[in-house]
């Protein structure tokens, strides 16, 4: 059976005290109690443990050395848990914790990761594990309640989960004109589009997939994928060092061609959006530092 079972930790606490006045009277007087309480609380704590803490000697309090290993561990350890309350009863000012965020690589990389840099510069005491994914991805970690809340880029049917759309971001096929050169001339039309080399942000593209459908009412059966990614601005990279054409959000792919007088945007019969909602698990109590972090994503997407 645990010692703690029967360990009042007052005793520790009045301990403490003793063993760095090292006076009854004196700790008496801090803690607000008299000094036959304090003597029988420190007698409780010695029958209990079954060791002798103080030597009493010449009207004088002498600290055993299993008081002074005693103290030694409870001092660091009671002033850890003492934080711990303080954080978990919302009483501590400065804010800590981790925050679980789940979100799909183009929009997390573009979008997310920039405003969580900017509110760990406010908060340094938040820690994130920060998960990228697709919906199929990010789903089972949220129901289980491994993320604190994500952001899928899918519509979601399940009873168990909140979403609120927060943006729509505008996608462009972006390819090298050395590429085009390669495989063209260049023309819009399918036969042209299964000979090139594209960068996927997975194995199995659905926003390239979408790309296709919105133009030619069907997929490419077996893209040629040259390289998977996981971010938008490597992507744009492999673009320009003419690796494959890629999707890549609007604003990036206007300020590349602003640059880059070789790069070409593939002309689009209908615009590919990728929406994103906000999703998080019903019922589940959020903790501060997640739902802190929750409200800063949420106002600084407003603001774009």
């Amino acid at each position: 059976m645990s010692m703690l079972t029967h360990l009042n930790l007052n005793y520790l606490r009045i301990f403490l005290v003793v063993y760095r006045t090292k006076s009854m009277t004196q700790a008496a007087k801090e803690l607000h109690l008299t000094q036959s309480g304090v003597s029988q609380q420190i007698k409780a704590l010695e029958e209990a443990l079954q060791i002798t803490l103080f030597d009493r000697i010449n009207r004088r309090i002498i600290p055993t050395s299993e008081a002074e290993i005693l103290y030694e561990e409870c001092s660091r350890r009671l002033d850890d848990l003492e934080g711990v309350l303080r954080h978990i009863s919302k009483q501590e000012k400065t804010l800590r914790g981790k925050v679980k965020i789940g979100f799909p690589p183009i929009f997390g990389n573009h979008s997310i990761i920039p405003i969580v840099s900017e509110f760990c510069k406010d908060y340094p005491g938040v820690r994130f594990d920060l998960r990228t994914g697709l919906a199929s991805e990010v789903m089972p970690l949220l129901l289980k309640g491994k993320l604190d809340f994500a952001f899928i880029d899918s519509y979601v049917v399940d009873s168990h989960l909140s979403q609120r759309p927060v943006a729509a971001e505008n996608l462009e096929l972006v390819c090298h004109k050395s590429i085009l050169e390669d495989y063209g001339p260049y023309r819009h039309d399918m036969s042209f589009f299964q000979t090139l080399p594209y960068i996927s942000y997975t194995e199995n593209d659905s926003l390239l997939t979408s790309w296709f459908q919105a133009n030619f009412n069907k997929a490419i059966p077996e893209p040629k994928i040259r390289a998977t990614v996981m971010d938008c601005n490597v992507a744009a990279n492999l673009v320009q060092a003419e690796i494959g054409a890629a999707l890549i959000p609007q604003d990036l792919a206007q300020n590349l061609l602003s640059q880059d007088q070789d790069l070409k945007i593939l002309s689009s019969q209908q615009r590919v959006t990728n929406n994103i909602s906000l999703v998080h698990l019903n019922k589940r109590t959020m903790g501060t530092a997640a739902q802190k972090c929750h409200d800063w994503i949420l106002e600084s997407l407003a603001k774009v």
